[in-house]
């Protein structure tokens, strides 16, 4: 099973976004998934900044420091704002979900290292 199925798995199984991407990248990380889920940042905590951008950048901060700045162009990009509150209403009118941006974070960051 590949990273974005592991995540999209986690969110559903009721894990936040960030946490769901933490626990799927704990492989890479060398430890448990709880222990990832210890280190996901809070979702919104920074300026109400969406969870799966909050933990893409930690993860790319502690597995390819060098690419953090291309994960964030390419995350907004993608997404078009790194906004929780915009993305959500974003993603309602394209038919698609937080799962969604979770798998597709996973596919990023995955595809970035």
């Amino acid at each position: 099973m590949g990273y974005e199925e592991i995540a999209r798995g986690n969110h559903r199984n009721g894990n936040s976004c960030s946490v769901s991407l933490f626990k799927a990248f704990a492989d890479k990380l060398g430890i448990s998934e709880e222990e990832a889920a210890q280190l996901a940042p809070a979702p919104r905590s920074e300026g109400g900044k969406c969870g799966g951008f909050l933990a893409g950048r930690k993860l790319m901060e502690k597995l390819k420091p060098e690419a953090v700045e291309e994960f964030e162009k390419a995350f907004l990009a993608h997404n078009g704002d790194d906004k929780c509150a915009t993305l959500i209403m974003k993603r309602r009118l394209q038919g698609k979900n937080c799962n969604d941006l979770v798998g597709e974070t996973a596919s990023m960051i995955e595809s970035m290292l």
